[in-house]
């Protein structure tokens, strides 16, 4: 911590401390404070009132915070909520600014371990975007495989490193259209493929394709690949030992994965009855016991992000309904907005483009909306 910076990390660290001696406090207007924020955080929306140099005001809405608690006050990138953090220094509060606000919160990471008979999953939580990563690993050889990656490389090189294991496969299961891939990025740098399915790249760049490949193998371990169309027409997933089902957007905790993403209202259509028939055919496939892994979460607090394909099934209404056209209403009614950077995202995906860090990251900005409702 710098004299007025908290940074993202050290937030979390104070989120999963038993102490209780801050506050955090975001300064956004209300509806964007509804829309995304840090749970456990109040909203004091001053951030108009700093833009308008309205100082009295701001002192006037900020009194009634307690004195003996320290002030984390956050923005959307960090700029006025250290305006905020001066003021309440000059009212006599501790107070410490996020560092780049929530778009600096998109940079954080839990970790969890998740052991099977012969392999482990380790599950990346980014906890302010909602976007899930996995390194797959052997248990005898500690050979992985690296699924969904994000933007934030280092985070996987990092663990790689630290704990002894061979990567030898960056795969997406689509083009995200809420995040950018770091697999190309990360390919590059180590000199390996990327792969994903032709379908779903404009072929522009260069990786190898998902859509004839029928398994991976790491060490004594192989994962089937398994086309899952629906949520986009060339999404896979990735079946380990019939004990876990690495799935993309398949399948959400909240719900099925939306099939509205870069579609028109009849490719909407006509991706929610595909959407039925994949979703049919894999819990006809799979044992009620498989492990569900998605790549994206919304609102659920459940971690790990994990539920057997029997708890999501008694979870979620439509994985329950039978009836073609009633899913295919239920799906494709009240499809939550699409946030506009989304297509900007997924063309950037599709055409291989590696960006500027802190250009993908103005654009992440905001909640995760991959679930169908």
């Amino acid at each position: 911590m710098d004299n007025l910076l908290i940074s993202p990390k050290e937030v979390k660290d104070h989120l999963n401390s038993p102490e209780n001696g801050y506050i955090l406090l975001d300064i956004r207007r209300e509806d964007e404070y509804k829309d995304w924020n840090i749970k456990g955080s109040i909203n004091i929306p001053v951030n108009d009132l700093i833009s308008d140099g309205n100082f009295l005001g701001i002192k006037e809405m900020l009194r009634a915070l307690p004195m003996d608690k320290m002030i984390i006050t956050i923005c959307a990138k960090g700029l006025n909520s250290q305006v905020a953090a001066s003021v309440l220094r000059e009212m006599g509060y501790n107070s410490v600014s996020l560092e780049k606000g929530m778009k600096g919160w998109n940079e954080n990471f839990d970790i969890y371990k998740l052991d099977f008979t012969n392999f482990t999953v380790i599950q990346f939580v980014r906890i302010g975007k909602g976007c899930l990563s996995y390194l797959l690993i052997d248990k005898k050889t500690q050979q992985t495989a690296l699924i969904e990656p994000a933007v934030f490389i280092d985070e996987y090189e990092d663990y790689i490193r630290a704990n002894g294991l061979e990567l030898k496969f960056i795969i997406d299961t689509h083009a995200h259209a809420d995040h950018f891939s770091g697999g190309m990025e990360l390919a590059k740098k180590l000199n390996m493929d990327y792969y994903v399915n032709e379908i779903e790249v404009d072929k522009v760049f260069q990786f190898k394709s998902l859509k004839d490949i029928p398994d991976f193998t790491i060490g004594s371990t192989s994962f089937e690949v398994i086309s899952t169309p629906g949520h986009t027409d060339g999404s896979v997933s990735f079946l380990v030992n019939n004990e876990a089902l690495l799935c993309g957007d398949l399948l959400l905790l909240e719900s099925p994965g939306r099939p509205d993403l870069a579609r028109t209202k009849e490719e909407t259509t006509k991706g929610a009855a595909i959407l039925f028939d994949t979703l049919q055919s894999i819990m006809n496939k799979l044992s009620d016991k498989v492990k569900i892994f998605p790549s994206h979460f919304t609102k659920t607090e459940i971690r790990p992000v994990m539920m057997s394909l029997g708890e999501l099934k008694a979870a979620s209404k439509p994985l329950r309904m039978t009836d073609k056209q009633e899913f295919m209403d239920y799906i494709t009614s009240n499809i939550p907005v699409t946030p506009p950077n989304y297509e900007t995202i997924k063309k950037f995906n599709k055409a291989g483009v590696m960006i500027p860090l802190d250009y993908a990251e103005d654009l992440e900005i905001g909640p995760n909306r991959c679930a169908a409702r």
